[in-house]
């Protein structure tokens, strides 16, 4: 027995749970895309089914026609070096989702923690419609990993001068994976601004967003001068969300086909309309799509477990992070686009599936240490009660 409680006594049981989750996480990740591209490789390509055109007119980088120009030039560049072009847009997309849950361990272990990085790998990896999004080559993927790259540099409680170059460097290639991450940003930078005003480096966030407008500049000048617009492609985004919305109440309307504003798209139905809308999508979101794209339902129980961490272990980033990620969809989510069950596609909710991950793996963490706590409470407890029979057995033995 003495032997036995020598051996387990020299156990680093910490890290030897860290090496089994690391390497389960990446069993599952391999799984994943094994399964994904067996099981969609012959599902017709959609958002990316016209980048080979694009990248083949593409004389430069920023010359990317109606898309933004990361996935376009990494598609041109496979395409370079003799791979076939379906194929290039898919495993592109699955060597992104690997690296995106590669980053998750790496962002999420410094801010929560080694046990909580390794949990919302272990969403990540094992979530089907990650690998379904990563095998369509969606650019939701290519610019998360430059968000989370963002997120990791721009730290108020540490924001230096380099720290802040990088963040502007990753939030600029987020952009140009698409540009919607500018509302991300900039949500982001307000939201940490308004929690840590005291604290917060408004010069060094300034470096950041003026370094990733710089990047970005470029592609929205390449709009301007190709089609007079600087956000031309995106705002013919969202006169096709207008007409979608349109078409499902009003069949029979004229469609419209000039580029459409962001504030005129939020606003087309009035000021009354727009916050009706919000809320609406607010609704059917956390009702519908977010328990949907999450897919395991424990998920859901520890992610109001994180919550309630991260309110108490004041664990702002995260929930920067996930309001950041969810607000801007709130915009589109009232809209019908899949008209059998209703709602828009779940590739709008991929970064704030990332977030919910991210704060379910905090939650299990939290689980994890109060019950490490409990235990140790309970074990304590009954080695003193332990104790005190043994005293009262010596003292009977002695007066015998």
């Amino acid at each position: 027995m003495a032997a036995a409680n020598k051996i387990f006594s020299k156990v680093d049981f910490d890290k030897l749970s860290v090496r089994v989750l690391a390497v389960f996480a990446f069993v599952m990740l391999a799984y994943n895309l094994a399964a994904c591209w067996k099981v969609y490789r012959e599902v017709p390509l959609r958002e990316a089914a016209s980048r080979s055109l694009m990248a083949a007119n593409s004389g430069y980088f920023y010359d990317s026609g109606l898309a933004e120009p990361l996935a376009v030039f990494a598609l041109k560049t496979a395409v370079f070096f003799g791979a076939d072009h379906d194929a290039a847009v898919r495993a592109e997309g699955l060597a992104v989702f690997a690296a995106v849950t590669a980053l998750t361990l790496f962002v999420l272990r410094r801010r929560c923690g080694a046990i909580a990085g390794l949990m919302a790998t272990l969403f990540l990896a094992a979530n089907p419609y990650m690998g379904y999004y990563a095998m369509q080559g969606d650019t939701h993927l290519y610019a998360l990993f430059f968000l989370l790259l963002f997120w990791h540099y721009f730290d108020p409680a540490g924001l230096t001068v380099r720290r802040a170059a990088w963040a502007g460097l990753y939030g600029g290639l987020a952009c140009l994976s698409r540009l919607d991450a500018a509302w991300f940003i900039l949500l982001a930078a307000g939201l940490s601004a308004a929690l840590n005003f005291r604290k917060f480096d408004l010069k060094a966030a300034g470096i950041t967003l003026g370094l990733a407008f710089i990047l970005v500049f470029p592609y929205l000048a390449y709009q301007r001068a190709q089609y007079g617009n600087f956000f031309y492609a995106q705002e013919l985004g969202l006169r096709r969300w207008a007409n979608i919305d349109q078409y499902r109440r009003a069949p029979s309307a004229p469609m419209a086909t000039a580029p459409l504003s962001v504030p005129a798209f939020v606003f087309r139905d009035g000021a009354a309309g727009a916050v009706r809308g919000a809320f609406s999508g607010l609704g059917r979101s956390l009702a519908y799509e977010l328990p949907k794209v999450v897919y395991y339902k424990l998920i859901v129980v520890l992610v109001f477990l994180g919550f309630y961490s991260a309110l108490i272990l004041k664990k702002d980033a995260l929930l920067v992070f996930l309001a950041a990620a969810f607000l801007p969809v709130l915009a589109l989510a009232p809209i019908n686009e899949i008209s059998s069950t209703g709602g828009i596609t779940l590739r709008y909710y991929l970064w704030a599936l990332w977030a919910f991950c991210s704060v379910a793996g905090l939650g299990f963490q939290g689980v994890l240490e109060w019950t490490e706590t409990q235990f140790g409470e309970w074990v304590a407890e009954k080695e003193k009660t332990i104790l005190e029979l043994e005293k009262k057995r010596d003292k009977t033995q002695a007066r015998r």
